[in-house]
């Protein structure tokens, strides 16, 4: 007979159809010996032997069956663990690819946002000049003390209509982030104290506003009004989802992530943070429309009711200041946008105040402009010369180091855009001028960030900025400071000339 495991069963029906036989044939055996001469004695023996043979038989088939069971038992164990296996292998592997699709939807993602960016930049930048133009134009028109009144009405319009041009060219560049930024210690909870006041007349009586803020927070490295401009965009996007009303909640704490909490979210980081969470109970988002909510003009609501670039904004200051934004939405049950600053490592820097205008913006002193567009190039002359200064003007780099070279110790003032068409920016062309004359004053004029410019390798050290668009007395009262403040001016020590 076979002993492997495999033939267990095998073995088993052998042994009982034997131990079958074995008790029919008993009855016969018992009348054979009933009817021998045998003794009682013997005959005991031999009832005693047969039931010793069928206990020892029951034993058997009992033991076997009861390996059988343990050994199904074990081999169900082991398919369960298999299967347990296989189970764990199959949801690692789609956790993985899970994290591998959204890691790759977001390259897309901020790939498209920077695509954007960089056009909306380049648009803003051609936005501001023409205002700076049209504004310049308006406001040397209005000084005329001949103007009937409609015609002064007139230019208040233009003016007004700039105004309104320069707010969304504000915050195109702020989705781009290059809008220029005034970074400080901001204390979050005195921020949202300030910023609660005008919340409410925005919200009206529908909805309920609530601030859950903790105490002691640490105070971040901000833009005050950038900050509260984040603040105002995101309640006004709640206002809108909740056109029934509903509940409003600001609320400000601690968070911190460790390495093993960076892989849920493709822009978390490690290290502390402050979160600044703003939820509603509106009408809530799908997945698709999260997918998009960052775009610029992207926007859900009827047409009229919203350009889609709040939430572009939104985006754009707080990548800005190093942070990030991460979305909660359900379709009937609201939405929850959670921002997250880095909190303060190192002591802002002080942020100076501007020097008091001077008595009178006119002068007599030689500036160099430097600007490629010619009509606003125009109007700067115009209005400097009006106030009495010298003017040489160049429409590129190289034309104004030319100039500069022609006339060494007549210029004592570049202005100059960031931006100029031959590959030369206004900074390295500054840096390059301040060589041969270390206490130049110099202004750079961009709509893009001042510490963004200023802080390049190339910025010549105490270099004033003016943001574009301006009025003509921004213009002269910014070049009377410069000038006045230029002796003090410290050179610019890595662009000495060498020896």
């Amino acid at each position: 007979m076979k002993t492997g495991v495999g033939s267990l069963l095998t073995g088993r029906l052998l042994k009982r159809d034997w131990f079958l036989v074995f008790v029919a044939s008993l009855p016969a055996r018992g009348a054979d010996v009933a009817a021998s001469s045998q003794p009682l004695a013997d005959r005991t023996t031999l009832y005693l032997s047969a039931l010793a043979v069928v206990l020892a038989a029951l034993g058997i088939y009992r033991w076997v069956l009861l390996r059988q069971r343990r050994e199904r038992k074990e081999r169900a164990e082991e398919i369960l663990q298999l299967v347990k296996s296989l189970q764990q292998e199959v949801t690692e592997r789609k956790e993985a690819q899970r994290a591998l699709q959204a890691s790759q939807e977001f390259v897309m993602r901020q790939e498209r946002l920077a695509a954007v960016g960089q056009l909306a930049a380049g648009l803003a930048h051609e936005f501001n000049n023409i205002l700076t133009i049209t504004q310049g134009h308006a406001s040397l028109l209005m000084d005329n003390p001949n103007l009937d009144e409609d015609s002064i009405k007139s230019l208040a319009i233009i003016n007004d209509s700039v105004e309104r041009t320069a707010w969304l060219v504000k915050q195109m560049l702020a989705f781009s982030r290059k809008q220029v930024m005034r970074q400080q210690l901001l204390e979050v909870k005195e921020t949202l104290a300030d910023t609660g006041k005008m919340l409410g007349q925005m919200l009206g009586r529908q909805v309920t506003l609530r601030f859950e803020v903790a105490a002691d927070l640490p105070p971040i490295l901000a833009d005050p009004d950038m900050f509260q401009q984040i603040i105002v965009n995101l309640v006004v996007n709640a206002r809108d989802a909740m056109s029934s009303g509903g509940q409003l909640t600001i609320r400000a704490g601690q968070a911190a992530f460790t390495a093993a909490d960076v892989s849920s979210q493709a822009e978390r980081r490690a290290g502390p943070f402050i979160r600044l969470s703003v939820s509603d109970t509106g009408s809530g988002m799908d997945n698709a429309v999260v997918q998009h909510l960052f775009e610029p003009f992207f926007t859900t609501k009827e047409v009229g009711k919203g350009m889609g670039l709040g939430l572009a904004t939104v985006h754009g200051m707080v990548t800005q200041h190093q942070g990030w934004i991460e979305v909660k939405s359900e379709v009937g049950k609201g939405t929850t946008f959670d921002i997250y600053f880095p909190i303060a490592a190192r002591p802002a820097r002080k942020v100076e105040a501007e020097p008091a205008a001077s008595a009178s913006s006119a002068g007599k002193e030689t500036v160099l402009i430097v600007e490629d567009e010619e009509m606003l190039r125009e109007m700067l002359r115009e209005i400097l010369t009006a106030n009495g200064y010298q003017v040489l003007e160049a429409g590129n780099g190289e034309e104004a180091v030319r100039l500069w070279e022609e006339n060494p110790d007549r210029v004592e003032l570049l202005l100059t855009d960031n931006v100029l068409p031959d590959g030369i920016t206004g900074l390295a062309l500054a840096a390059k001028l301040r060589e041969a004359a270390p206490d130049l004053p110099v202004i750079l004029s961009s709509g893009c960030s001042a510490e963004a410019l200023l802080a390049d390798r190339d910025a010549p050290a105490g270099c004033s900025f003016l943001a574009k668009p301006y009025r003509p007395a921004q213009l002269v009262q910014a070049v009377r400071q410069a000038l006045d403040a230029g002796k003090a001016t410290p050179p610019l020590a890595a662009s000495a000339p060498s020896s």
